[in-house]
């Protein structure tokens, strides 16, 4: 999601699955304004006065009782003590590497204990329910001449768009799907030539990159040369066929909405992507199903995303909202429709994964995803920084736990990006969050559930106010604290200063445009 929902202080997923933040509140902390005048090391100096070493200490250990308690008690992202975990084992000499697939089972055991029971449900409704069935048909089928070609229809989360057919549906009549054999395809490996990887890597090695100019395939081409970039291809033996085609399922399930759509998902994709190849040591020692995780998680964050918000959800007792008990209801749905297409044969890129890889990678996919509810955003943050604290690059990718909090970090700060980059990216980016929020309050209106405030009053003005607001409170503190650890942020920093800078001087424009206004009026008076 883009934005926190202002009424999702009651979230407590954290007591269900201990691999994930805690929602909190109260921040704990004032807003930290951005000006060119603070520094990222005044921030972290703050930072470090808010918490004493004994409670920092009290805090620690309850973070590493975590996973004993059943809960997170605010520090759970990902979180397994290694420790308590490995305590009756005998020493390794060959250290993590060795003992690896145990500790891999541990995490796994622990994502299944919260998400079995979940998953079974789940399925029984799917398979007692029209919207169930309707939901398995909705990324149509590339099984060819096994069945007819139909128009399935997606459950509808808009029930004043019920007449909208599926885009998979029409992607597949206009023959969209078809254009895999053309697109230059070098072996099963490869989806594009390396010609057209290099002409890829210039355009999207830098926060400038345009979405809304490039078609679906083209978007898919790019996301391949992210994948191949990371070493990933070849890494793990994703056939061009299955990468193809799951890009444009996932692209599929995106609805007409004006912010949460395709060109979001990739965008978040795209962010991830740099966060990582601009700091190429963190990169490089992450494991490869973390990086595996990371732009999966990424590109599937908000599939099937209906432009509204877990508040309104809930507030309308919609049916995702029963389903997930409100607790971080879209951010559940959205990994779970990312592995639908994924189990499908023919979108699923990770058929050549071995077991434990294929465990790995669903549980850094499942923490980024569910991280991503701005209600788990100062927690998140905050536990962040306590984590990697004076820790040098090497130190911070030491073991499975820290790898997973990095991998949730960058994602949640892609998915919250829109700020660092140029300004016509940025303001675009900010227009369709606004016209989304105007729609949900419409919506809000006519189902007679109370509005959301700061969705209220986006106008010019109202619009910069929120904008500054988002920054100062939600997009810079994050990316403070994501810089300590991937150092080479600075163009985020420059364009989050610009972007301030004309926001603010929008807001007193409209300002003054209001005041002489007021003032014609009365001496006409």
């Amino acid at each position: 999601m883009a934005r926190r929902d202002s009424g999702d202080v009651n979230d407590k997923t954290h007591l269900s699955n201990p691999l994930i933040a805690a929602t909190d509140s109260d921040p704990g902390a004032p807003a930290v304004p951005i000006s060119s005048a603070r520094s990222r090391k005044s921030f972290e100096a703050e930072a470090e006065v808010r918490a004493s070493p004994k409670e920092e200490a009290t805090l620690t250990r309850r973070y590493n009782s975590a996973r004993r308690n059943g809960h997170s008690d605010n520090y759970g992202v990902g979180y397994i003590d290694e420790e308590e975990t490995f305590k009756d084992s005998k020493p390794d000499p060959e250290g993590e590497a060795a003992r690896g697939p145990a500790h891999e089972d541990s995490i796994y055991n622990v994502m299944s204990h919260n998400f079995g029971k979940a998953k079974a449900q789940i399925i029984r409704n799917d398979s007692a329910t029209t919207a169930g069935q309707s939901l398995a048909k909705a990324y149509m089928s590339m099984r060819g001449g096994e069945e007819e070609k139909k128009k399935p229809v997606r459950p509808n989360l808009d029930p004043a768009a019920a007449t909208r057919a599926t885009k998979a549906a029409a992607a597949e009549e206009e023959g969209e799907f078809d254009l895999f054999e053309e697109v230059g395809q070098v072996d099963r490996l490869h989806l594009i030539t390396e010609e057209e990887h290099r002409e890829n890597m210039a355009l999207i090695s830098e926060y400038d990159l345009s979405v809304w100019d490039y078609s679906k395939r083209e978007l898919a081409s790019m996301a391949w040369s992210m994948y191949h970039d990371a070493g990933l291809i070849e890494a793990f033996q994703i056939p061009a066929d299955k990468f193809h085609n799951f890009v444009f399922a996932i692209f599929a399930a995106s609805h007409e909405v004006p912010y949460h759509n395709h060109h979001h998902f990739f965008a978040v994709l795209h962010t991830s992507w740099l966060f990582l190849k601009t700091n190429p040591i963190i990169r490089d020692n992450l494991a490869k199903t973390d990086v595996l995780g990371c732009l999966t998680g990424a590109i599937g964050h908000d599939a099937d995303h209906p432009g509204l918000t877990n508040s309104f959800l809930s507030a309308t007792k919609h049916f995702l909202s029963v389903r997930y008990n409100d607790l971080s209801i879209l951010e559940n749905h959205h990994c779970a429709t990312t592995y639908t297409i994924l189990n499908r044969a023919e979108c699923n890129i990770f058929c050549n994964l071995s077991e434990a890889d294929w465990k790995a990678t669903r549980n850094v996919i499942v923490s980024a995803i569910l991280n991503t509810d701005m209600a788990r955003h100062f927690n998140l943050v905050a536990n962040f920084v306590k984590m990697f604290k004076n820790k040098t690059a090497y130190e911070c990718v030491a073991n499975r736990n820290l790898r997973n909090q990095i991998v949730s970090m960058v994602v949640h700060c892609a998915d919250i990006s829109n700020p660092v980059k140029p300004w016509f990216i940025a303001k675009r980016f900010a227009d369709s969050v606004a016209q989304e929020f105007r729609d949900q309050v419409a919506r809000e209106k006519a189902s007679g559930v109370p509005c959301t405030p700061h969705m209220l009053g986006l106008d010019k003005k109202g619009q910069a106010k929120m904008e500054l607001g988002f920054i100062d409170v939600f997009t810079f503190p994050a990316i403070v604290a994501l810089n300590s650890v991937l150092p080479s942020l600075d163009p985020c920093f420059t364009h989050m200063e610009q972007n301030r800078e004309y926001w603010q001087d929008i807001m007193e424009q409209s300002a003054h445009s209001s005041q002489g206004s007021r003032g014609s009026r009365g001496s006409t008076n």
